[in-house]
């Protein structure tokens, strides 16, 4: 008779383990929430199988409790990190004082591929009663359903940082195609102005930023401009500028000096400081073959014109965005007639080879003195094949922006 009973509570044991086994089972692929899980989890340990004190601890970058008993683990994060630092197998850790983790009996640890993902910890031992602990009799079921558990906690927390790198993904593609439809490219390539641009963004969305606008029979205003950082906050910003420059532009005319310190005070507030944009403008003239422009805190464009060698563009302001109000602000003035001008943006000038040494701008003077009877797409190409090469496969550093335009 007693071994009839024994045998009939190893099946009761089996079939009540097989049928949470395959409660927990059905939760996880009903992809129920995670609190659900854990709550039936902590069922199964407390309720079912009678153990009175546990407390759970996940690895998510960080060691923290998400279920206890009567606040079991609460304030032992540290110590369970200290802990998993060097565990590796089911321990028996309690302890006469019975404080910190030595409250509890026995630690399980699970983890994956050499990665600690949870703890359990469990105690139930009584030394006053007879009987045979649930803690102890149930150690290996316990250890399976806590690696199910913890293992399908993981699988939610990757699931869930996939599905934000995919939204972020999107983001960033549908950011660079907005912002393709944003740079200009049906440039002028006849008449009194040729121009031609290469626009590189660092990451797939950039700060960067070229136009070329026709203002009048034979007037066009060119600019380059940089927001300082990178990525959608700076090409956030960029689109911004330019719609609103382009509607100042759409305004009666205005002097060049005007139209720069509105466009500061509008950098300035939607900024608020915290950013600002190096900028370059030229309003031409071809009829007359002349120039005004302003260079606020960018990297002086250069001008090649025949017999006279290449002049750097200085004249102008600091960046915008910088200051509520410009303390200064120049209007440079050039001739242009059989010019080059090109314009270009830092990411150029600051991409470093293997041994850390910058293009500078030397091979952009080079270009525009080597190839003054080219068109300005052949001295991009020429530029860009030079710049490709001091590279050497390495990553961008910057953002990149390049316009040249001939004057005829």
């Amino acid at each position: 008779m007693p071994q009839f009973k024994r045998l009939t509570e190893r099946l009761n044991l089996k079939e009540f383990q097989l049928r949470a086994l395959l409660d927990i089972t059905k939760a996880i692929n009903n992809n129920e929430s995670k609190d659900d899980l854990l709550a039936l989890y902590a069922r199964i340990i407390h309720d079912d199988l009678g153990i009175q004190r546990l407390a759970y601890f996940e690895n998510d970058g960080g060691w923290r409790q998400v279920r206890s008993t009567d606040q079991a683990g609460e304030g032992l994060e540290q110590q369970v990190a200290a802990f998993m630092q060097g565990q590796r197998d089911i321990e028996f850790i309690g302890s006469e004082a019975g404080t910190g983790l030595g409250r509890f009996d026995i630690a399980i640890p699970v983890f994956h591929q050499e990665r600690p993902l949870a703890l359990l910890l469990i105690g139930d031992i009584d030394d006053e009663e007879l009987r045979m602990s649930p803690t102890v009799k149930h150690l290996n079921f316990l250890q399976t359903i806590t690696n199910l558990i913890a293992v399908a906690m993981e699988n939610k927390r990757f699931a869930k940082r996939a599905l934000a790198q995919e939204r972020s993904r999107r983001e960033l593609e549908l950011a660079a195609e907005m912002q393709q439809m944003l740079v200009p490219k049906d440039l002028p390539r006849e008449g009194r102005l040729q121009a031609a641009a290469w626009y590189q963004p660092h990451q797939q969305v950039g700060g960067d930023y070229y136009d070329v606008i026709r203002t009048g029979a034979d007037e066009w205003v060119l600019c380059v401009a940089d927001v300082s950082g990178k990525g959608i906050a700076a090409a956030l910003l960029m689109a911004n500028f330019q719609a609103m420059l382009r509607a100042l532009l759409q305004r009666a005319r205005a002097p060049l000096d005007a139209l720069v310190h509105e466009l500061n005070g509008n950098v300035r507030e939607r900024a608020r400081g915290e950013r600002f944009i190096t900028f370059f403008i030229a309003r031409t003239d071809l009829s007359r073959g002349v120039m005004e422009y302003v260079n606020a805190g960018h990297n002086p464009p250069l001008l090649a014109r025949p017999g006279t060698g290449v002049e750097e563009l200085m004249d102008g302001t600091i960046a915008l965005g910088m200051l509520e109000d410009l303390p200064f602000l120049n209007v440079g003035r050039a001739d242009l007639k059989g010019g080059m001008l090109l314009c270009y943006t830092d990411g150029l000038v600051e991409q470093e080879d293997a041994q850390g040494n910058a293009f500078g701008t030397e091979p952009v003077r080079e270009a525009l003195e080597t190839l003054s009877g080219a068109t300005p797409d052949e001295v991009n190409q020429a530029l860009k094949a030079r710049f490709e090469s001091h590279r050497g496969g390495l990553p961008y550093l910057d953002d990149i922006a390049l316009l040249t335009c001939a004057f005829r």
